[in-house]
């Protein structure tokens, strides 16, 4: 039973998940970070397999 209750304390981060600009990673997206559907993450922010975990309050 230990590990069924450390599975449910993890909190679940997927709808925080956002997928990067291709086009953007390329340095050739047109479009703001307002008009572009997809994350426009800094440098500093890592991207795996293309997609990025937001913070909450940025998405507010």
């Amino acid at each position: 039973m230990p590990l069924i209750a450390s599975i449910a304390n993890v909190k679940d981060s997927r709808w925080l998940t956002l997928e990067v600009c291709r086009e953007y990673q390329r340095g050739k997206c047109t479009r703001s970070e307002q008009e572009c559907k997809f994350a426009h993450p800094p440098t500093h922010v890592e991207v795996n397999s293309g997609k990025v975990i937001a913070c909450f309050d940025s998405l507010k």
